[in-house]
């Protein structure tokens, strides 16, 4: 299994580089942090990976081997994250300071000096999570293939939302993972403001419009987001919640990279 550095190492997220959020959406962020928090690998959706940050203020590492978290510590916006690192044949001690950009009960978003941004999901029981947790593997489903689909979209206020979403699914199986970055125009302030979004997709049959369409759907983890896309060769052309295709006088897609 591929193993994580220190957070000073993470892979840069070039589709966002939002501004600093409020960290705190309930009035209680130290019990609300507590608990199992996971992670899609962006780069190998087969694994999952993440951290448990106890009551006690002690932390364990979840799917990692040679990075050992073994404290945490919140102050403010700020999550420190202590332990060891045990790669390439040496023990080296590490604190990582990240800011908490986003908090809420199903979804912690850490970030460092606003240059790249981290989204775990919690869950009750570690013992639960397992590859297939983050794709569904199938017999005979062929080895695990992604395509980026990206395109500015037209939004209800500001210039646009420029979508970057890529799909991972076994070469013969029509259902996977998916992760998506938004970036929302101008939308704070005449600042843009980007989020990312990890879930899962499934390939369904047709629409109102076309009955026998391919249609992606794309649910979130957490459940609270929900898209759909009609694939059209190397494009996706969004639908609306209802699953139908929205003013074709308006550009609504998003081209294969």
């Amino acid at each position: 299994m591929k193993q994580w550095m220190p957070f000073a190492a993470l892979l840069l997220l070039a589709a966002c580089n939002p501004e600093k959020k409020p960290a705190q959406e309930t009035s209680d962020a130290q019990n609300q942090i507590t608990g199992n928090w996971i992670e899609v690998m962006p780069a190998n959706p087969k694994f999952i990976q993440g951290v448990t940050l106890n009551e006690d203020g002690s932390a364990a590492s979840i799917g990692m081997k040679t990075l050992l978290y073994e404290q945490w510590q919140q102050t403010g916006d700020t999550l420190i994250l202590s332990g060891k690192s045990v790669g390439n044949g040496q023990t080296i001690a590490f604190d990582d300071t990240l800011d908490i950009i986003r908090l809420t009960e199903d979804t912690l978003v850490v970030g460092k000096h606003g240059t790249y941004q981290r989204v775990y999901y919690r869950t009750e029981k570690v013992d639960a999570v397992d590859v297939v947790d983050s794709l569904k593997l199938v017999p005979d489903g062929g080895p695990i293939v992604a395509q980026t689909y990206k395109g500015t979209l037209p939004a209800a206020s500001g210039p646009g939302i420029e979508y970057t979403v890529t799909i991972h699914h076994q070469e013969h199986s029509g259902d996977g993972v998916f992760q998506a970055a938004l970036n929302y125009l101008e939308a704070e302030n005449g600042k843009d403001r980007c989020d990312m979004i990890y879930g899962r997709q499934y390939t369904l049959r047709g629409h109102s419009g076309n009955k026998n369409a391919t249609v992606l759907e794309l649910i979130s983890f957490d459940q609270k987001t929900k898209m759909f896309f009609e694939k059209k060769k190397d494009q996706l052309v969004m639908l609306d919640q209802q699953m139908n295709p929205i003013d074709p006088k308006l550009n609504y897609t998003l081209n294969r990279q």
